[in-house]
């Protein structure tokens, strides 16, 4: 008897074309969970790779999108919301969300999947990783932006713009954000000095304008045979080069003041590669000005380790180092955890440093057993609190007993 293949569902449609998506950007994909068994600092709890197939196996693919692909019923994970999400945030916009979650999936029959806690880490650095990749980008308004952003009048492109510079072709196989991060701030001093001398103003990029000019410049790749991709980064590496290269000489990462470039760590900063790379572009001739008179030499880099230093910029704002065990035990009053978890009250008693308040602890719990927990809020007429910016984080602290949970993570000893 010949087995006869089964029809591709849509399911099926959409979990080849986000796999195929996220293999191309695996220098960001692959580096975050980096961990002890490989040899380096364990940085990012859990597997970016398993949480896709997570994602998938568990259904939230039935209602969510990621870069597009997926269900069309609820926001794309990849893109909603537009800021930056650390771990505590994820923690919190599950949180807000999952009482509407629950009302639409028991609304539609659909049973609630349970998530063990390696699974629910998995989850959450598949959704950190995904979120730092761009949108394809649109070659039209990539076409238009390299003549308004008067980039033809250095460099041409298929044989038609200026010669000043070199014919942007050379680059067109590059398939990563990350190598023209490379080559932008290596050869940002030479760009400004001849734009300078020909009266041309540096141009300043913002939304999707560098992921739609690379995506222009890449529809003039001859073929496969000419595509270049890069090795997963390392963020162990990466942190030794944020040293080496003299960044944290300007640069803090979640430090205090005193330094004159912006901190990298903060929630602030650009969330994807395309918006980083406009970034450093955008502030390239501030910073040769401020290294200047620092006496600073300019570092250069390898593509290698660019990818190593954004892998570990990257990784390093997974984490919230700013929460506050003092903040976190007014909100544990204030958001009325306390009316049911404390002791003798019957829930657990989270107070007190018995909790596991690991992001994924926190959210494994509140999944397995939130619906129980919002029915008896029902009954006991209790509204479910929602948690703004920065208030997870010093919930978690709080509960935690002082023990920052995402420092404890980092340790790759398992122990919370």
């Amino acid at each position: 008897m010949t087995a006869t293949a089964k029809p591709a569902t849509s399911r099926d449609t959409a979990r080849r074309r986000t796999v195929t998506a996220l293999a191309c950007a695996a220098v960001l994909l692959l580096p975050l969970a980096w961990s002890a068994q490989t040899g380096g600092a364990f940085f990012i709890p859990g597997d970016p790779q398993a949480g896709l197939k997570t994602f998938f196996d568990k259904g939230c693919a039935r209602c969510h999108a990621v870069l597009g692909e997926g269900g069309a019923t609820a926001p794309d994970l990849a893109r909603a919301p537009a800021g930056h999400l650390g771990a505590s945030e994820i923690v919190a916009e599950f949180w807000n969300h999952a009482p509407a979650m629950w009302e639409t999936m028991r609304a539609e029959s659909v049973e609630l999947p349970p998530f063990s806690e390696t699974e629910m880490a998995n989850l959450f650095a598949f959704l950190y990783s995904v979120r730092a990749l761009d949108d394809p980008g649109n070659p039209e308004r990539g076409r238009r932006l390299l003549a308004e952003k008067k980039c033809i009048a250095c460099h041409a492109l298929g044989g038609e713009g200026g010669r000043a510079a070199p014919d942007l072709r050379k680059w067109s196989g590059q398939r990563n954000a990350v190598s023209w991060v490379q080559a932008m701030w290596n050869h940002a001093p030479a760009m400004q000095a001849s734009m300078q001398a020909r009266g041309l103003d540096w141009p300043q990029f913002s939304g999707t304008d560098v992921t739609d000019l690379l995506a222009y410049i890449r529809s003039h790749a001859s073929g496969a045979r000419g595509r270049m991709y890069l090795r997963p980064g390392n963020p162990a590496a990466g942190r030794a080069l944020f040293g080496s290269k003299g960044c944290a000489q300007c640069h803090g990462l979640a430090a205090s003041g005193g330094r004159p470039g912006p901190d990298l760590g903060q929630r602030r900063m650009p969330r994807t590669l395309g918006q980083f790379a406009a970034a450093m572009w955008n502030h390239a001739p501030a910073m040769a000005a401020s290294m200047q008179a620092r006496q600073i030499q300019r570092p250069q880099f390898s593509n290698e380790e660019m990818a190593d230093l954004i892998a570990y910029l990257f990784a390093e704002r997974y984490f919230e180092r700013t929460a506050n065990a003092a903040r976190g035990a007014r909100l544990f009053e204030a958001k009325g955890c306390a009316a049911c978890h404390a002791p003798g009250s019957g829930a657990p008693d989270l107070a007190g440093g018995r909790a596991n308040a690991s992001p994924a602890a926190i959210a494994t719990a509140l999944w397995n057993h939130g619906p129980l927990m919002l029915e008896r809020m029902r009954e006991l007429r209790l509204d479910w609190p929602r948690f703004a910016p920065g208030e997870m984080a010093d919930l978690m602290e709080f509960l935690g007993n002082g023990q920052p949970p995402a420092r404890a993570e980092r340790t790759g000893s398992g122990k919370r």
